[in-house]
C-alpha cells in the first residue's frame, strides 16, 4: 500500500513539473517575442529564467519554489506587455492557462528568436524522469 501511495505522489510531483516546465516555455516564448519587437527585459530576467530552468532540470528544488520563481518571472513580463497591448497580455495568459492545464501545444510557441539569448530552449524535465 505504500508503495502505491508513493508512486502516487511521485506521478503528481513530476505532472507539476511538466506544467512548469511548459509554463517556462510560454515564458521564454512570451521574453523572445518581447525581445523581437525591440522591447527591453528586465534586468537579470534571463538569468533568473535560466535558472529556473536549472532548478527544473535538477529535480532538487521544490514546487513551491519553482511556482513562486515561475510567477515572479511572469509578473515582470506582465508589466512590459501591459505597456505593450492587451492582446499581448491576453496571449501569455491563455498560453500559461494551457501550459497549466496540460492542452499547450508546441505548435503554439516558437521559440527560435530566444536561442540567440538562451543556447537551449528545449523543454524543461526533471531529471528522474529522463
Amino acid at each position: 500500500m505504500q508503495q502505491a501511495e508513493e508512486n502516487k505522489y511521485k506521478a503528481e510531483v513530476e505532472g507539476m513539473y511538466t506544467k512548469y516546465g511548459w509554463k517556462w516555455v510560454v515564458l521564454a516564448y512570451t521574453a523572445g517575442k518581447l525581445l523581437s519587437q525591440g522591447k527591453q527585459l528586465p534586468s537579470g530576467f534571463l538569468q533568473q529564467l535560466t535558472l529556473t530552468r536549472t532548478e527544473m532540470e535538477s529535480g532538487c528544488s521544490s514546487v513551491c519554489d519553482l511556482e513562486v520563481d515561475l510567477r515572479d518571472l511572469e509578473n515582470e513580463l506582465f508589466s512590459i506587455l501591459l505597456s505593450s497591448s492587451k492582446d499581448e497580455v491576453n496571449m501569455m495568459l491563455e498560453l500559461i492557462g494551457k501550459a497549466m492545464n496540460g492542452t499547450l501545444d508546441r505548435k503554439e510557441v516558437n521559440l527560435s528568436p530566444f536561442k540567440v539569448v538562451l543556447a537551449d530552449c528545449t523543454i524543461p524535465s526533471v531529471c528522474s524522469s529522463k
